[in-house]
């Protein structure tokens, strides 16, 4: 296990940063509230309650290191995995982080 889990992380293009940001993430239909535990140019972790299905679509407020405290960036993004804390995004562009 411990192999895959070093082997997942090599393949990863983009440096993920740790970091526990309140966030705001909605489907067509329904706006939700998680928290982001780590990032990267390229997509997201969010810890939710809310279990979506791989393939989801939906649209998450990034917090910008540029604008003044409390504005956010919104990007959109595929759930691509979830585990029982949370699930991963792969944003449909690249950022910057």
């Amino acid at each position: 296990m411990q192999n895959t889990v070093i082997q997942m992380k090599n393949l990863r293009k983009y440096p993920r940063k740790s970091c526990s940001e309140t966030t705001f993430f909605a489907t067509q239909t329904m706006v939700f509230e998680g928290t982001i535990k780590n990032i990267s140019a390229q997509g997201v972790f969010i810890e939710s309650l809310l279990a979506l299905p791989t393939g989801q679509i939906i649209t998450v407020a990034i917090p910008s290191n540029h604008h003044h405290k409390g504005e956010h960036s919104k990007i959109q993004g595929m759930v691509v995995w979830t585990n029982e804390d949370g699930f991963g995004v792969e944003f449909n562009e690249i950022i910057r982080v």
